[in-house]
């Protein structure tokens, strides 16, 4: 990503925050940027385009953080607290800096559904191998694992909804992570 679109990117997601996807407009995110509206056309045909490239930026950005976590975890435990402190908490943190929270969650539904369902696949991927790494041969969820690691990513980022405080998303969280841990016969750290 060029220097300029990283610009663009940036002011995007600063000005979809404050308006959510509906009231901004590209002539509002060019002024951000400190371009010119013809500026941003040159790079994107569209507030739908932007946004689809601020989801992808986001995504990049987050999926680096949870690998550079996970890079120093030991055990399910802390791999699954490491992506819930970065992921569902992360983004409930930013959604509520935005006056426009729950449109800005539409828009973003709506607009970028296909990188968010590729998102979903990768990181279901990823807790499946997880948990082959934290499985034993013969374990009884080891045959269903694949099933476990997308129950894993959509429960926890479906766990946003419906809550009225972070507190409330982190019981739900911490329920879940006891619920997995439970399942696959791993005992809780002290």
């Amino acid at each position: 990503m060029t220097d300029r679109d990283r610009k663009l990117i940036e002011a995007a997601r600063q000005v979809f925050a404050r308006y959510g996807v509906a009231k901004t407009t590209m002539a509002d995110i060019a002024r951000e940027a400190g371009v010119a509206r013809q500026t941003l056309y040159n790079a994107y045909a569209g507030k739908d385009e932007v946004l689809r490239a601020a989801v992808r930026l986001s995504m990049a950005e987050t999926d680096a953080a949870v690998q550079d976590a996970w890079a120093t975890c030991d055990g399910l435990e802390a791999h699954l607290d490491a992506f819930f402190r970065l992921v569902p908490l992360g983004w409930y943190d930013f959604a509520r800096t935005s006056p426009e929270a729950a449109e800005l969650l539409e828009g973003v539904h709506r607009v970028a559904a296909e990188e968010l369902a590729e998102a979903a696949r990768d990181w279901a991927t990823r807790f499946t191998a997880l948990l082959e790494r934290n499985l034993p041969e013969g374990h009884p969820v080891r045959p269903q694992v694949a099933v476990l690691g997308d129950f894993i990513y959509a429960s926890s980022i479906n766990a946003k909804y419906g809550v009225d405080s972070r507190k409330a998303l982190e019981d739900r969280l911490e329920m879940l992570k006891a619920s997995v841990l439970a399942l696959v016969g791993q005992d809780r750290a002290a």
